[in-house]
């Protein structure tokens, strides 16, 4: 076994709300340890895989499984995956030998706290929705440290180990300018740029009613553009609707480079997951937000709320989701400029404790290495 020295590692999950916000902060703590003394522990989907390899870490895999709900095998092989990772975690760390574990939550850190736990190791556990899941409350346990990115979470856990941090928001968001941006998607600079997307995986939802929206959107045409990501299983029709109703429209499966489809937007339509909640707080960006109606208790509604309070963003339940209806939450924001930088303003206010979140956050793991 290693001797123990300035190590940290750190767990996601395999979605890119938990991926970009462990490498903000990985990136954060580079300024105070050693790139290679930084590692992390993921579950097998293949997204975390891929992103890591392109930014230099070193990963390792873990089995894990969310918590069934119904039938007998299904439990049987949870009890399996999460006791085969849990053996994996230990292992992984036992090389590793780190000073910390820094945990995202969700069941794919599971496995790596309880391995914590076992050897000992402290663990900061953060919270990144308004309000935690079954894994967290369960998972706060064994945490030392608690950090969340909403104020009202905090009287979710034990107030003497729960601080307030903000979730992480890449820096790379900051560092485009809209005229770099336009050039990189092929945009005219004059247009509103409306930005679409659902997550990782996209949402057909959300696709779907974009599609039904477009007739209604006839009047301002010439005014806007888009750039949608929609993921694979509509990309082909998405494409096709947006060249038949004559829009202006860069349609992508998946991007990478977010800091550019930020960049060019003016306006987003999105999911309410922690993460986009965050950069588009922290980049002041008018929003309709679709909260995914089978979250976990509901967290993408609450997650909305702050935005929604505020008059920084309209939220739009799936369930009462159309074309013509989001077209009349829209169509305002496109016509008045008011309206947009009002939105913008009020979305800024709420995201500066988001900006600052990776070096906050990166306090909190460093005092136990």
């Amino acid at each position: 076994m290693k001797n123990k020295k300035r190590r940290v590692v750190i767990n996601v999950g395999g979605t890119a709300g938990h991926i970009y916000p462990g490498i903000c902060v990985a990136d954060e703590l580079c300024g105070s340890l050693d790139r290679g003394s930084i590692y992390f522990l993921v579950d097998k989907r293949p997204l975390a895989a891929r992103v890591l390899k392109s930014s230099g870490y070193r990963y390792y895999r873990i089995s894990s499984a969310p918590l069934p709900r119904k039938k007998v095998w299904h439990i049987c092989r949870f009890i399996f995956r999460m006791s085969l990772g849990v053996l994996e975690s230990v292992i992984r760390l036992r090389k590793i030998n780190p000073g910390v574990v820094m945990a995202f939550g969700a069941y794919t850190s599971v496995p790596v706290v309880i391995a914590a736990k076992i050897m000992r190791i402290p663990v900061v556990l953060h919270e990144q929705n308004y309000f935690p899941g079954m894994a967290n409350k369960f998972l706060a346990l064994f945490a030392d440290r608690i950090a969340v990115s909403f104020c009202a979470s905090r009287s979710y856990f034990p107030s003497n180990k729960t601080v307030l941090t903000g979730n992480p928001v890449r820096k790379s968001l900051f560092e485009v300018t809209r005229e770099e941006s336009i050039r990189f998607f092929d945009l005219s600079a004059d247009r509103i740029t409306i930005l679409v997307f659902g997550g990782s995986l996209g949402s057909q939802a959300i696709n779907l009613s974009m599609l039904g929206m477009l007739p209604y959107l006839d009047g301002v045409k010439n005014k806007i553009q888009f750039v949608h990501i929609c993921g694979r299983r509509n990309y082909e029709k998405v494409k096709r609707e947006y060249q038949k109703e004559g829009f202006k429209a860069k349609v992508y499966k998946y991007i990478t480079r977010m800091e550019y489809a930020y960049g060019a937007c003016d306006i987003v339509i999105a999911r309410a997951g922690a993460t986009t909640v965050a950069e588009i707080s922290a980049l002041g960006k008018p929003a309709v937000l679709v909260p995914y109606p089978e979250a976990a208790s509901q967290h993408q509604l609450l997650n909305a709320k702050p935005l929604r309070r505020a008059g920084a963003a309209l939220s739009h339940s799936e369930e009462q989701l159309s074309g013509e209806g989001l077209a009349l939450r829209l169509i305002p924001i496109i016509k008045e400029p008011g309206v947009r930088g009002e939105m913008g303003r009020k979305a800024a206010a709420l995201g500066e404790r988001f900006k600052t979140a990776c070096e906050r956050l990166s306090r909190e793991i460093i005092r136990y290495v």
